[in-house]
């Protein structure tokens, strides 16, 4: 069974919910000692050390647990560094970032067992059956394919989201069978698959 852990994004305001939402990267892995892996791919390269250390204070700063924290650098290592890990976070950003990891990423389905999987935004799009982008300065007119870990279309930003209806009309034309899960910004779904 996997954790996984669906923020709707906005992960950078400083809120009680947001505070919540970097204690699960400790509270869910019933170990004392906890070994998490922070991913940026979703982000131009040049900020990936800068995010890094934000979301990691934030996390230490929610945590009583022992921990090592490392940054994803390449696709190449991830498979190894996966198997010593016990969390793996994938950041928000941006899909044209994203987009030619995904191909690359199905070997998660079996790597994600006894794991917690954590995606803000972008990072929850990835690991959904199809997402639709949220915000007006993306492309919005596209359904786009997730790697489907877990069983739903996703629509993050739900709170300030203008075209509603037609996200949802789009991804039931897209895949009746499949369940909506749609996230408000700074709050966070706990699934267990």
């Amino acid at each position: 069974m996997t954790t996984y852990i669906l923020h709707g994004g906005r992960t950078q305001i400083d809120s009680a919910s947001t505070k919540l939402f970097f204690k699960q990267f400790t509270e869910l892995v019933p170990k004392d000692n906890v070994k998490i892996l922070l991913c940026y791919w979703a982000r131009d390269k040049k900020k990936w050390n800068e995010l890094f250390e934000k979301d990691k204070a934030k996390i230490i700063a929610q945590s009583t647990k022992e921990m090592s924290i490392n940054i994803v650098n390449t696709l190449e290592y991830l498979p190894a560094q996966l198997r010593k890990a016990d969390v793996l976070y994938f950041s928000g950003g941006e899909e044209e970032f994203l987009r030619p990891y995904i191909t690359q990423l199905q070997f998660l389905k079996g790597a994600l067992d006894n794991k917690v999987c954590i995606g803000s935004s972008m990072g929850a799009f990835l690991v959904a059956k199809h997402y639709v982008l949220s915000l007006s300065n993306q492309n919005e007119s596209t359904v786009y394919d997730g790697l489907g870990l877990v069983p739903y279309n996703i629509l993050c930003h739900w709170n300030v989201e203008t075209n509603k209806e037609k996200k949802i009309n789009m991804l039931k034309e897209k895949d009746p069978q499949t369940s909506l899960l749609l996230i408000e910004e700074e709050r966070f779904e706990i699934l267990k698959i």
